[in-house]
């Protein structure tokens, strides 16, 4: 057991080791690239050693009863709203130019959800859970990744197509609506609501109160 964990304590320091010296060379190239492969990096760890899967998040209430990784999943949404409202909003108190994309809604988003959705299931995991995998060397994860691939070219492709079929509305943006106080409130509440939804739900699938 000493050798083994000596072992893989030399690994993980080569592997660093490498990766410093790959940043190091890097910033010779860009800064700029250099931060996104560092964070990059940083992501991809913090991905592997939390098991976060979206996937997951929505899956193991149903299947097994635990809404850990679903309440992360609401945190996160939670955390993101008042990023994004704090770097959006002081932007336009600054007068920064920022460009907000809102994507129109229509059939088409909800046949493409439920697609995704039945992907996910067939791969065992969404996008970073099969990138995680991948990394971990799960080789039969990289089928998962070229269907991606492929519906991701197939999908710009035909999405002008899609788009003149099915028709669509213009998206809403609930800042041009309530103002970003109210919108950010709105949205903290719904995501409140959900988290003692889960917390209902783990209690009574595990027997607890």
């Amino acid at each position: 057991m000493k050798e083994i964990t000596s072992s893989q304590w030399k690994l993980n320091l080569g592997f660093s080791l490498f990766m410093l010296l790959l940043i190091v060379l890097l910033m010779q190239v860009s800064i700029q690239l250099a931060l996104i492969f560092a964070l990059s990096l940083a992501l991809g760890f913090t991905l592997q050693r939390s098991r976060f899967c979206t996937a997951s998040a929505f899956r193991d209430p149903i299947l097994v009863g635990t809404t850990k990784l679903t309440q992360a999943f609401i945190l996160l949404l939670a955390i993101s709203i008042m990023g994004f409202a704090v770097v959006a909003n002081g932007a336009e108190i600054l007068k920064i130019p920022l460009k907000l994309n809102v994507f129109p809604l229509g059939i088409h988003t909800i046949i493409g959800g439920i697609l995704f959705g039945i992907g996910m299931v067939l791969a065992g995991g969404c996008v970073s859970g099969v990138l995680t995998r991948i990394g971990e060397g799960f080789a039969m994860q990289m089928f998962a990744l070229l269907g991606l691939l492929f519906g991701t070219a197939f999908g710009g492709y035909s999405s002008p197509y899609i788009r003149s079929i099915f028709g669509e509305f213009s998206g809403v943006f609930l800042p041009d609506i309530f103002g970003w106080l109210p919108s950010v409130a709105i949205q903290l509440l719904i995501l409140l609501i959900l988290w003692e939804v889960t917390r209902w739900w783990h209690k009574k699938q595990n027997g607890v109160g």
